[in-house]
């Protein structure tokens, strides 16, 4: 199974992901964050994009580094990603569906204003809450749903949704 957690910056993935995998057992978190990292270093001297996403590699490898851990490991994947560009998140999602029929997605939404109000309370998010306008705005067609209002939700009643969701 995978379960891909989608969202603006600040609408709550990461405490939401971590949740759910204490609720079930059989499962990792996969932040392909980390794929876009490890480009950036890469790429950095030949290549200096503001958005990792960017990169032309970097939605394919976020399937292929799926595909590994599935087969080596033999777990449900929860994934905690801000994918807004619908042309990245349909690769993404394609190249998912395509290694597991129980593929999941779920879009937390908050409106902007709470966005920026949770990133501000981090350190080091200028860019998250420069992004926020264009997340929030971006991640409303129906090709994000489920959308999950996480102002309306706690992130248990979430967890509790998706689990229903799931079966």
């Amino acid at each position: 199974m995978i379960i891909f957690i989608n969202g603006a910056f600040g609408a709550g993935k990461t405490t939401v992901a971590e949740a759910l995998q204490k609720q079930l057992p059989n499962s990792i978190i996969y932040d392909p964050e980390e794929v876009g990292m490890m480009l950036r270093n890469i790429l950095q001297p030949i290549d200096t994009r503001d958005d990792f996403q960017d990169y032309a590699t970097w939605p394919g490898l976020v399937v292929q580094v799926a595909k590994e851990i599935k087969q080596t490991y033999d777990k449900d994947l929860i994934i905690s990603m801000t994918i807004w560009r619908e042309d990245y998140f349909l690769i993404v999602e394609n190249g998912l569906k395509e290694l597991d029929d129980y593929f999941y997605h779920f879009c937390l939404t908050a409106p902007e204003d709470v966005l920026k109000k949770r990133l501000m309370a981090r350190e080091k998010y200028d860019w998250a809450i420069n992004m926020a306008h264009k997340c929030a705005e971006a991640l409303q067609p129906d090709v994000f749903k489920t959308h999950i209002d996480t102002t309306q939700n706690s992130p248990q009643e979430i967890v509790d949704y998706i689990i229903q969701e799931i079966g």
